[in-house]
C-alpha cells in the first residue's frame, strides 16, 4: 500500500509541476529541487512505514468493562415563535 501510495503521490507531484515548467525543458529530466523532495517522501515514508502500533489495549479485558458517563444532551428550543415579541415573553428561553 505505501509503495502504491509513494508512486501516486510522485506522479501526481509530476503532474502537478509539469503544468508549472518544474521540468527541465531541456533534457526533459526532473530538477534536482524535485528529486530531493521525492527522496524526502521516500526516506519518510520507510521510517513510518516500520512504525507498529499496539493495539492490544482495545481488547484488554479493563478497556472493555469501562462504563460511560456521558449524560445526554438536553435539547432546547433554538429561537423565538416571533422573533419581533419581547425576550421575556419568548418561550424559548
Amino acid at each position: 500500500i505505501l509503495l502504491v501510495l509513494t508512486c501516486a503521490f510522485v506522479g501526481y507531484y509530476v503532474f502537478i509541476q509539469s503544468d508549472n515548467s518544474e521540468l527541465d525543458s531541456s533534457s526533459g529530466a526532473l530538477s534536482q529541487e524535485l528529486f530531493a523532495d521525492v527522496q524526502k517522501y521516500i526516506e519518510r515514508s520507510s521510517v513510518l512505514s516500520r512504525v507498529k502500533l499496539d493495539t492490544t489495549i482495545f481488547s484488554n479485558e479493563r478497556f472493555q468493562s469501562l462504563t460511560s458517563y456521558a449524560t445526554e444532551e438536553v435539547t432546547v428550543k433554538v429561537g423565538r415563535t416571533n422573533p419581533f415579541d419581547e425576550a421575556e415573553n419568548s418561550p424559548a428561553q
